[in-house]
């Protein structure tokens, strides 16, 4: 559509700025452009400011259904014009009263207010020789000084009547406000209690669905910042039932990548590379050994690997154990610090399952990974 076309329904009943605003161009060459086709100049201060507060007016009146014959006593003359306009954020709706007369309505467009920042940082999933995807994410994160932290969102259990909201929404600031923490969702992420029988639904404060819109707003200014997500048993319910991966909407919905299990993550920055093992965890043992072998069970059989990340067992957990490799390079030995991290809930003890099984309260505090601008990392306790 040409410009002229675009400016010729809005000519009088905006400034030019406001046209220019609207089309994407500048107020001059909306001036220049009207003017050009024969399009009547106005005063912008005066006869503009007018049209304006009439504009405001008749939003105002016909936020109720109102008749023509109503809308002619209100505004005379400039009815026509004035229902014939276009009205930033709002629809003009028609249809007819008891008495077939016609009636004009101007109502609030929706509007999702999901808005998603753009990334700063990019990534490769690894794909085998046929194309299919892998569990590898690769991470190129921008360069930085100091530090950078990874925040483990683990465990939320939004929805849940006992889940930790001020906890997690100061996650959440801490993420937003400081450009160089970043996030991984590791799973259980809302409680999504279902109707199986089971009585958990009663734990909830909100049905499922309600859960899952709740949390991709919160989540989403800091969707740009979320370097993953993986599902944990809490999603997994809704998979069992309806074949339907829940944090794979979720996910789709913030633009983050996702991952049906465990990951290995390579970060790259400052040209160092850190990786870490995550997955969602599994068991329920009682004791810091049972739930630390559990994490590091990966060990096994995976590579040269910095974090073992895990969760699920709602404890907080960050030990060092030093691997021992060989050096090509210099001839020599090699000593790698390799951290086993359990990443705590966000999860509160009375009155739930844990409470009632007489299992132990959930670990206060935080972990989070912290990499140095020197190539230097650890596990941090918070």
């Amino acid at each position: 559509m040409k410009l002229i076309d675009r400016i010729r329904p809005l000519w009088g009943k905006m400034s030019y700025a406001e046209i220019a605003a609207k089309l994407f161009t500048t107020a001059e060459s909306v001036r220049k452009t009207g003017r050009k086709h024969g399009l009547k100049p106005y005063r912008i201060n005066k006869q503009n400011g007018s049209a304006k507060n009439e504009q405001d007016r008749f939003v105002k009146f016909l936020s109720k259904a109102k008749t023509e014959k109503e809308i002619t006593g209100a505004f005379g003359g400039n009815a026509k014009k004035l229902l014939t306009g276009v009205y930033a954020g709002h629809t003009l709706f028609t249809q007819r009263n008891a008495f077939n007369e016609l009636l004009y309505v101007l109502l609030p467009e929706v509007k999702d207010d999901l808005v998603i920042q753009p990334r700063k940082w990019k990534f490769h999933v690894g794909k085998d020789d046929e194309g299919k995807k892998q569990p590898y994410l690769m991470a190129q994160l921008p360069d930085f000084k100091g530090k950078l932290e990874i925040a483990l969102l683990f465990d939320v259990h939004y929805g849940h009547h006992a889940h930790k909201l001020s906890k997690f929404k100061a996650y959440i600031n801490w993420i937003l406000q400081n450009p160089n923490v970043y996030a991984i969702i590791g799973g259980d992420l809302m409680e999504n209690a279902i109707d199986d029988g089971r009585g958990m639904s009663y734990d909830q404060d909100k049905n499922p669905s309600s859960q899952l819109n709740d949390v991709v707003h919160l989540l989403a200014p800091i969707a740009h910042k979320i370097l993953f997500a993986i599902p944990g048993n809490h999603e997994e319910r809704t998979y069992k039932k309806t074949g339907i991966e829940v944090m794979e909407v979720l996910a789709g919905q913030l633009d983050v990548p996702y991952f049906s299990g465990p990951v290995i993550l390579d970060v790259l920055a400052n040209s160092y590379r850190w990786s870490a093992h995550v997955q969602h965890g599994y068991g329920n043992s009682q004791t810091k050994g049972g739930k630390m072998n559990s994490a590091s069970r990966p060990k096994g059989y995976t590579g040269l690997i910095h974090f073992f990340i895990s969760g699920h067992v709602h404890d907080r957990v960050c030990e060092c154990e030093t691997m021992i490799m060989q050096d090509p390079v210099n001839c020599r030995l090699q000593y790698i610090e390799q951290w086993t991290v359990v990443a705590p809930a966000f999860l509160g003890w009375e009155e739930t399952y844990a409470y009632k099984a007489g299992y132990r309260p959930p670990a206060k505090g935080g972990v989070s990974i912290e990499l140095n601008d020197n190539g230097t990392y650890r596990a941090v306790q918070t």
